[in-house]
């Protein structure tokens, strides 16, 4: 005999009463597999994952935003699809469940391929239409580069899988659960007209595009919705933002049914923007200087989607997690700045132009095989200590700052880790990143010596235990070994440590070795 398993809101810690459902990240009615992070959950301290005890199909009942307290449900699994039918149907037969299920609405026009957001690497669950390379109703063919997505990591190209005529359901901007439509490819001109003008289901997820969707929710002060309020996350931060009542709010009745999405908030924010304009006007008589008459302040909207969304989490929950300490030592690094110069001035030996950064990067490389504790990843209960250093080396990009990883940075030579950290940053930068490429790091590096910053404290890239930055170089009056006084580079180094993990005299010891290093930077070539 078949069950239905609870899901409740977990208990994080003694004094925890109440959680708030932060993110699915299984969309409803996937099918979950046992151990898997089912969603995220905020206590008064931390945001938490929480897997799955059990295996089963998802039917969603605290959504995102929610506050639940510990032991209240939140979920249900179903072993089997007529199980989760009559979940979402209140106990009737399976049959009705047919219409919310968007999945096989191209069946209505038969011969059209649905085209699903894909899974680009085993942590996706979203990805982002970042750009739509087709347009609307035109011919592809297998094999063309149709759209570009962003995931966590990367902004990926999609080719098609199929030849026929495009119809485009989700626009640029939407975020959309991997195995969910983005799409529709019709064989045939009539299969297309049928499936815009309402032969299949995916005609609705059309109707927002037109201009005129925004004024819809003007008129929906006049009526309060009634009973449980379904919207995702970002519709309800966005409410929030612009103090909004959700209950006044129309769902749009794209692909997420009655959900209230963040288009939704928006539109309806923009025509009260447009109702209390005309009142605003009239006051414009009052005595006010006249360079500022007229002049209106214009805000733009930046989704906090992709790669931008990721770090912000990861940075947050490094903060939230660890208990970090930042101690800074100021280094003499005039011998290592002349010995940079002297490289600079063998490239063509060489074969490359070595950096300071290479340099760094090189001594870090030597002086955490000596520390062990540093060069380690920590999971909050078990610490893993590595035999090589894997150099996670910060490169700044225009969605923020990325971390590919240097293999083996303390078997390589100068040259080659010129070489790596030259490609891996270009990567970074063109958005095409192995999936990979900034997994596995031991140790993390950050460099802001070619900007006016002095000192930093920078925040530990999980599951790492350290971090280290170095400042500019700033030239300085110092007393030389015989007494006399003349100048000096002088350059800030601040390290960042978990302090669960890595005491202050262990600090110390680091300091140490990096800064005899540095004030003889000859023994990094050896």
């Amino acid at each position: 005999m078949h069950m239905i398993t609870e899901v409740v809101m977990p208990r994080a810690g003694l004094t925890m009463v109440e959680g708030t459902i932060s993110t699915w990240k299984i969309a409803e009615g996937a099918f979950v597999e046992k151990g898997a992070v089912l969603m995220e959950y905020e206590n008064e301290k931390n945001v938490i994952e929480y897997e799955a005890l059990e295996s089963g199909i998802l039917h969603i009942i605290a959504q995102e935003g929610e506050t639940i307290p510990v032991g209240g449900k939140i979920a249900e699994l179903a072993e089997t699809p007529e199980e989760y039918n009559a979940l979402v149907n209140g106990g009737a037969a399976p049959a009705p469940a047919a219409a919310p299920a968007a999945a096989p609405a191209p069946a209505a026009v038969e011969g059209v391929i649905e085209v699903e957001m894909p899974r680009a690497g085993l942590t996706m669950v979203e990805g982002t239409i970042a750009e739509w390379k087709v347009a609307e109703g035109a011919e592809i063919t297998k094999g063309q580069v149709i759209m570009e997505y962003e995931n966590e990591k990367n902004t990926i190209e999609y080719e098609s899988l199929y030849t026929g005529i495009l119809h485009i359901t989700a626009q640029v901007g939407d975020t959309i659960p991997v195995g969910k439509p983005i799409a529709y490819v019709a064989q045939t001109r009539e299969q297309y007209e049928a499936l815009v003008n309402g032969g299949a289901a995916p005609a609705p997820a059309a109707a927002p595009a037109p201009a005129a969707a925004p004024a819809a929710p003007a008129a929906a002060p006049a009526v309060k919705n009634t009973g449980r309020i379904r919207a995702t996350g970002l519709a309800k931060k966005l409410a929030s933002d612009f103090g909004i009542d959700l209950r006044e709010v129309a769902p749009s009745g794209g692909p997420d049914g009655g959900r209230i999405v963040a288009a939704d908030v928006r539109a309806y924010h923009a025509a009260q923007a447009t109702r209390a304009a005309a009142p605003a006007a009239a006051p414009a008589p009052t005595p006010a200087p006249a360079a500022c008459a007229g002049v209106q302040d214009e805000i733009t909207e930046i989704p906090w989607t992709g790669v931008r969304k990721t770090i912000a989490r990861n940075m947050f929950n490094s903060l939230q997690t660890t208990a970090q300490n930042t101690c800074v030592c100021k280094v003499d690094v005039t011998e290592l700045l002349e010995l940079r110069a002297k490289l600079v001035a063998d490239q063509e030996v060489l074969g490359c132009k070595i950096t300071v950064n290479d340099l760094l990067c090189k001594m870090l490389g030597k002086v955490l095989l000596k520390h062990p504790l540093a060069n380690a990843t920590f999971d909050g209960k078990t610490l893993f200590t590595h035999k090589h250093v894997q150099l996670s080396v910060a490169v700044a990009t225009e969605d923020g700052l990325m971390v590919p990883v240097v293999r083996n940075i303390d078997t390589l030579s100068l040259t080659e880790i010129n070489a790596e950290i030259k490609k891996l940053a270009q990567q970074a930068k063109d958005k095409c990143l192995p999936g990979d490429a900034m997994s596995g790091g031991t140790f993390t590096i950050t460099n802001v010596g070619m900007f006016p910053i002095d000192i930093g404290t920078p925040v530990i890239n999980l599951p790492q235990t350290a971090i280290c930055g170095f400042g500019r170089p700033v030239l300085e009056p110092a007393v030389l070994p015989d007494g006399t006084i003349g100048p000096r580079q002088k350059m800030n180094v601040f390290l960042t440590f978990d302090h669960q993990v890595i005491d202050g005299l262990e600090c110390g010891r680091i300091f140490k070795d990096i800064q005899y290093y540095m004030e003889h930077p000859e023994m990094i070539l050896i």
